[in-house]
C-alpha cells in the first residue's frame, strides 16, 4: 500500500516537473518569436523613416535649387552636396533614434529583472512563513500542509 502511494506521489512529482519544463520551453519560444517580430518591425520602421526623411530633404533642396536657377554644372554639384548633407543629417538622427531605443530596451530589461526579483522574494518569504507556521497549518489544515510539503520538497 505504501509503495503504491509512493509511486503515485513520485509520478505526480515527475508529471509536475515535466509540465514546468514544458511551460518554460513554451515561454522561451514565445519570447524569442516576439523579440524577432519586434526586431523586424523596428527595422522596417527605421527604413521607412529613412526614406521619408531623405525624400523630404531632397524635395526641399530641389525647391531651393529651382529658386536659384543655377546652371547644370552648379546644380549637379549642389545636388551632390545636398545628398552628403542629407546622409550626414540622417546619420545624426539615426544615432539619436538608436540611443533612445536602446534606453527603452534597457528600461524594460530592468523592469523585468525587478519583477523577477520581487517574485523570488515573495516565493522565499512564502516558504519561510510556511516553514515557520508549519505546525499550525498541519494542526488546522492537514491537507494544505501535505500539499505544501510536497510542493516545497519538489521545488528544492
Amino acid at each position: 500500500f505504501f509503495s503504491s502511494r509512493r509511486r503515485h506521489t513520485r509520478c505526480r512529482e515527475v508529471s509536475w516537473a515535466r509540465r514546468c519544463v514544458q511551460e518554460t520551453e513554451i515561454y522561451l519560444a514565445k519570447s524569442f518569436e516576439e523579440q524577432q517580430r519586434l526586431k523586424e518591425e523596428l527595422k522596417k520602421e527605421e527604413l521607412k523613416m529613412e526614406k521619408e526623411f531623405k525624400d523630404k530633404m531632397m524635395e526641399k533642396f530641389r525647391e531651393d535649387e529651382r529658386l536659384e536657377q543655377m546652371n547644370a554644372q552648379k546644380r549637379r554639384m549642389k545636388e551632390l552636396e545636398h545628398k552628403k548633407e542629407i546622409e550626414r543629417l540622417w546619420q545624426e538622427k539615426l544615432v539619436i533614434y538608436k540611443k533612445q531605443r536602446d534606453e527603452e530596451i534597457e528600461q524594460k530589461m530592468k523592469a523585468d529583472e525587478e519583477a523577477r526579483i520581487k517574485e523570488e522574494i515573495v516565493k522565499s518569504e512564502k516558504e519561510r512563513l510556511l516553514k515557520e507556521h508549519a505546525e499550525l497549518l498541519e494542526k488546522y489544515h492537514p491537507k494544505a500542509a501535505a500539499i505544501e510539503k510536497t510542493r516545497y520538497s519538489t521545488t528544492k
